[in-house]
């Protein structure tokens, strides 16, 4: 009779488990998914809210985690060429254009990749790779990855039996602020993408009663300025306007909405009304909801392995004299 066992397996999911909650911020919570559908856990940010760094309170944001470890990591690198928008058309690629990318190579499973693809967009879904013999992990949204690179470069990628994955050691996950900015942006995407939704709803009830809708609302002055200063205080609500000095548009929107919110509690004049709409619509509103394009066309594509993500994803290397 056998006594039990682990496989090797085994022992490195174990080291990739330990490896993962050791590089997070302590107040972090990694959640175990239970039996392996293609999710291995889920990462809640916490942030402490004392001094004495006792007690952390949850920001309600979570990625997904696809948790993959090995002991024989290909590590090479990848040339990068200048391309077209592959949110717009098909790949065109520039190659008298690159840059060389150090990447660490994965071979995941097309029902993994599907997993994911199915999940859409809002939440993300991090490929979490470990090296149990250096004890390094690296990160690559998959959600981002599956349609600013696997798509563009092999749009019948679906009839494979495996794909690998391209993952810059850039990406390394470190207990660092500055290293941790990629993983707090992705926690907060799902509330992203619920912004943005509602920008737009906000805006087409500004045309309505602009009359600039298929279905036109014109309302009285009064009733449009109230109307106006709910929108404001629900989009300063929402819940999206901290731990995004990373991204400047963001802080422009914000200061713009505060300073609409000033320009109304001092009262609208009537002569100014028509005026008034075209600022929320055209200036506010216009740069609210062009954060969405500015998020699927920047925003997705950073700490990818492109181009375009290694000019805009990290901070510019400090020369040595």
């Amino acid at each position: 009779m056998t006594k039990k066992q682990r496989s090797i397996n085994q022992v490195k999911e174990d080291i990739s488990v330990r490896v993962l909650r050791e590089k997070l911020p302590r107040e972090w919570v990694v959640h175990s998914y239970g039996a392996d559908y293609g999710i291995d856990c889920v990462v809640e940010l916490f942030d402490f809210i004392d001094e004495g760094k006792k007690i952390a309170e949850t920001l309600g944001e979570n990625f997904f985690v696809q948790l993959k470890s090995s002991d024989c990591i290909e590590y090479s690198s990848r040339k990068a060429y200048g391309r077209g928008n592959v949110t717009k058309g098909p790949l065109v690629e520039d190659k008298s254009d690159y840059v060389e990318i150090q990447i660490a190579k994965f071979q995941l499973d097309m029902s993994d990749i599907l997993t994911v693809q199915s999940m859409g967009i809002a939440i993300p879904v991090l490929l979490i790779l470990v090296d149990t013999n250096s004890e390094r992990a690296f990160f690559i949204c998959l959600n981002d990855y599956i349609d600013k690179v696997l798509i563009p470069e092999d749009p019948l990628y679906f009839g494979k039996g495996s794909k690998t994955i391209y993952i810059p050691t850039e990406n390394e996950i470190l207990d660092e602020e500055n290293a941790l900015v990629a993983l707090r942006a992705y926690g907060k995407r799902s509330k992203m993408y619920g912004a943005f939704s509602l920008f737009s709803y906000q805006l087409k009830e500004i045309w309505r009663i602009q009359g600039r809708a298929a279905a036109p609302h014109i309302i009285p002055l009064e009733q449009a300025v109230e109307m106006i200063k709910t929108f404001v205080d629900i989009a300063l609500r929402q819940d999206i306007w901290k731990g995004h000095e990373f991204w400047e548009p963001m802080e422009w929107s914000h200061g713009e909405l505060l300073e609409l919110k000033e320009k109304l509690s001092r009262g609208v004049k009537a002569e100014d009304y028509d005026q008034f709409l075209i600022y929320c619509s055209d200036y506010i509103w216009h740069r609210l909801t062009n954060l969405s394009n500015m998020y699927e066309e920047l925003v997705r594509e950073w700490f990818m392995p492109t181009y375009l993500a290694m000019l805009t994803s990290y901070p510019p290397k400090q020369e040595s004299n």
